[in-house]
């Protein structure tokens, strides 16, 4: 008998999936064949008895409860749903009630919050309203007595400086005493001048500054105030002059006020610059169009420091801090009486070199 050759594992059994079942490529007997589809023919026709006595108790449910139903008269139906209909109103109502107390709770302590905060607030406003009028009082105080000293001070000054001036032009005095007495009168032009910004400071914190506007030349403007300050720079032997003018027209100002701005940045000057230095006012067209005139004050002087410039035109002010050759207000005076015009005012400085201040004025053609 001839052996047929050995297969390998491989070729034995090509195993593959489907539907769940592992089925092998070695041919199947027909008796198998006939028990798996008995099998399955059992398997179907239980689960058919099954999906039928389902439905049959379904029907018979059904049934049960139709017949409950005719057992029970309409009333009782009736009945019956209007005590379902009850209930779900009561807890319906109740889920109301509820929420409406939470909500009223909640405006409550909303409302109680609100009287806390009004209470505290008009008891704030009653205590800023007292310390309003306080303040006020003692604004009217400080005035009025701002307005007596300077009048109590300024008639002794002027006789000082009256008494002063009559010494210089007496030719019989000596020249040492003719010195003494412009000393004099440097110092009293001083104190009046002190006198004069701490009155202006006080109208310019009370809203109280008025200007007086008229078509004014600047050139005119400029000299004037040069040859107030000629003598005050010519004593420390400084340079003072103005350049020649090119602006010919006219700015629209308070002509004592400028006058006074420029008094102020001059005389800064010459207290920060050394002997044989040199200073300079001069203005030129600028701004749009030209419609502005820029008038600067340049000096040779000391210059000032980066961090100084940003306060140096607030109130009390000083260019260095443990200097007391003034009270720190003249620019921040400048500063006001500037931008009421309105108009700019800056400074350009630089230590070691000097610094030049300019302030800008509306210009006018002389034919407007």
């Amino acid at each position: 008998m001839k052996v047929p050759p050995r297969q390998t594992e491989r070729e034995k059994i090509g195993v593959s999936r489907h539907a769940g079942r592992v089925k092998t490529d070695v041919p199947r007997r027909d008796s198998d064949l006939d028990s798996e589809h008995q099998a399955n023919l059992k398997r179907d026709a239980e689960r058919a008895e099954t999906d039928k006595a389902k439905l049959q108790s379904r029907k018979d449910s059904d049934i049960s409860r139709e017949r409950g139903d005719m057992g029970r008269s309409r009333a009782e139906r009736k009945a019956e749903r209007d005590r379902i209909l009850r209930v779900e109103r009561e807890i319906a109502d109740d889920a109301i009630r509820a929420e409406r107390l939470r909500a009223d709770a909640a405006t409550e302590r909303e409302r109680s919050r609100y009287h806390a905060s009004a209470k505290s607030s008009a008891k704030l406003l009653s205590r800023e309203q007292e310390r309003h009028g306080k303040t006020r009082a003692a604004l009217t105080t400080r005035e009025e007595f701002l307005a007596i000293v300077s009048h109590d001070l300024r008639n002794p000054l002027n006789n000082i400086s009256l008494a002063a001036q009559n010494l210089l032009e007496d030719a019989a005095e000596p020249e040492d005493k003719k010195e003494i007495a412009s000393s004099i009168n440097r110092s009293v032009g001083e104190m009046l001048q002190l006198i004069g910004d701490l009155l202006d400071v006080e109208q310019i914190a009370a809203g109280k500054l008025t200007l007086h506007f008229e078509q004014h030349d600047v050139s005119e403007i400029i000299k004037h105030a040069v040859a107030r300050l000629q003598a005050t720079a010519a004593s420390k032997g400084i340079i003072l002059r103005a350049e020649r003018q090119d602006v010919c027209g006219y700015v629209v100002c308070d002509r004592r006020r400028v006058i006074q701005v420029l008094s102020n940045l001059i005389g800064n000057a010459i207290k920060f610059t050394p002997a044989k230095g040199r200073i300079c006012v001069s203005c030129q067209r600028t701004g749009p169009e030209g419609k502005e005139v820029e008038v600067s004050v340049s000096d040779t002087g000391e210059g000032i420091a980066p961090e100084k410039i940003k306060t140096i035109f607030e109130r009390f002010s000083q260019i260095h801090d443990k200097d007391r050759r003034g009270i720190g207000l003249g620019l921040y005076i400048a500063k006001m009486m500037v931008e009421e015009h309105p108009g700019r005012i800056w400074v350009d400085s630089k230590v070691g070199e000097g610094s030049t201040f300019h302030f800008t004025l509306p210009f006018r053609s002389a034919a407007s």
